[in-house]
């Protein structure tokens, strides 16, 4: 799979695993899914790889070209709103964020060099989505945010379930 996406301009779309799932062939996969560009590859002597992608975006599956022996799938990009230009309601919200999401994880144990680089959040084009793929919480609720395209309307998602996770520690 990964020789095929590097051959291919080295675009790899991202879908969770469905919890519990179990069937003949691949899972099903949502209708819209995070997706990056491979910047480096690493094999492994097991034939497995290390691979660091960047994300650039969620996408909408138009059409699966393939699924075996993997999805290989025709997709159009989603365009999201960047975090350029915001109003000060918003640049408050992400800040907001920011604090919560860094109380959660010096609670989780995070060391502190991690949570000082936090502060980058506040100038990254996708800030809320940053977020929501570093902190744990349920499927469903992390789909909706990803597939969510205004900025404000992911922060206010994000929010409440920082709040709701921030509470219960």
């Amino acid at each position: 799979m990964l020789d095929f996406c590097m051959e291919n301009g080295g675009e790899l779309g991202m879908a969770p695993y469905p919890k519990n799932w179990i069937g003949p062939g691949l899972p099903p996969i949502p209708e819209v899914v995070g997706y990056g560009h491979i910047i480096q590859k690493e094999s492994l002597s097991d034939g497995r790889s290390n691979i660091i992608l960047e994300g650039i975006g969620t996408a909408e599956i138009v059409s699966l070209d393939s699924t075996e022996p993997f999805y290989i799938a025709q997709m159009v990009r989603r365009e999201h709103e960047r975090n350029k230009n915001v109003s000060e309601n918003l640049k408050e919200k992400i800040e907001e964020l920011l604090v919560l999401t860094k109380r959660i994880l010096l609670a989780e144990g995070a060391e502190e060099e991690l949570i000082l680089k936090m502060n980058q959040i506040l100038v990254h084009p996708f800030p809320v989505d940053f977020i929501a793929s570093l902190i744990y919480f349920d499927f469903k609720t992390k789909q909706t945010i990803l597939e969510t395209t205004h900025l404000e309307t992911k922060a206010d998602l994000l929010k409440t379930v920082l709040l709701g996770l921030n509470l219960s520690e």
